[in-house]
C-alpha cells in the first residue's frame, strides 16, 4: 500500500476564552494528529487575538496552525442571518453599520481589515481562510487588498 503525506486538519469555534478556559477539544483533536485547526467564521480581531494567545499558552496546542475564517459580507441582512443561523460565527453588531456605511463607496465591510487582522503579529502561528458563501466574486479582491498590505516576500 503506498503513503499519502496528507496535512490533516480539525474545525474549532474560537470564542472570547473566560478566565480558565483550557483548550482541551482542540488539545484532543492534536493529539489524535490534527496538525491545524479551521475556525469557523470570526470576524473580531480582539476575539481571535486572544483565541489564539491562549492556545498559545498551551503546551499540547502551541505549534498549531489555525487559518481563521472570515467572509467578505454582501449585506447587513447576510451578517445577521450568519450570526444568528452559524453555530460558532463571531461577527460584531458594528459589522452591519460598517457594511452600510461602506455600501455607498462600492464596498461591503473592510474584508481587507479583517484579512490583515488574521495575520497580525502575536503568539501562534494563525492566517485566515476566506469563506464566501453565494459571494465568490468577491474573493479575489479581498486576497489583492490583503496582498497589498502584507510584506514583501524575497524571491527565492
Amino acid at each position: 500500500m503506498g503513503h499519502a503525506p496528507f496535512f490533516l486538519g480539525a474545525a474549532d469555534a474560537p470564542i472570547d476564552p473566560p478566565p480558565g478556559w483550557r483548550p482541551d477539544k482542540l488539545a484532543a483533536k492534536i493529539a489524535a494528529g490534527a496538525a491545524f485547526a479551521q475556525t469557523q467564521f470570526c470576524m473580531d480581531s480582539g476575539i481571535v487575538r486572544r483565541y489564539a494567545a491562549r492556545l498559545a499558552e498551551h503546551e499540547a496546542t502551541r505549534g498549531c496552525f489555525l487559518l481563521v475564517g472570515i467572509a467578505p459580507l454582501r449585506s447587513a441582512k447576510s451578517a445577521r442571518w450568519m450570526k444568528e443561523n452559524l453555530f460558532g460565527t463571531i461577527i460584531p453588531d458594528a459589522s452591519s453599520s460598517d457594511w452600510k456605511s461602506r455600501r455607498s463607496r462600492g464596498r461591503g465591510p473592510a474584508h481587507r481589515d479583517r484579512a490583515d487582522r488574521g495575520t497580525g503579529d502575536h503568539p501562534g502561528r494563525r492566517r485566515v481562510h476566506i469563506m464566501a458563501p453565494a459571494n465568490e466574486a468577491a474573493v479575489p479582491d479581498v486576497i489583492a487588498e490583503a496582498r497589498k498590505r502584507l510584506p514583501q516576500r524575497k524571491a527565492k
